[in-house]
């Protein structure tokens, strides 16, 4: 997986299938399998996050990672 610093989405309602373009930080630009509805949302719910988000576009896997924080909670906080 390598750092995504823009992507397009484009959906094909006459087919019913959609696939993104993930442009990393590297500026190398590469497109994603076809998915079909559902598989698009949850990708774009993925990619609709302020965290660094990572991608890998052979599989149109998405992952988003979080930095660590001071907050504890809990009893031992």
């Amino acid at each position: 997986m390598k750092r995504i610093a823009s992507y397009q989405a484009l959906w094909r309602p006459q087919d019913n299938k959609g696939h993104f373009w993930f442009t990393y930080f590297d500026g190398e630009r590469e497109r994603t399998i076809d998915l079909d509805a559902e598989s698009f949302r949850i990708v774009l719910e993925i990619l609709d996050t302020d965290k660094p988000i990572f991608g890998d576009h052979t599989t149109a896997a998405v992952a988003v990672h979080s930095e660590p924080t001071e907050v504890k909670v809990g009893a031992w906080a």
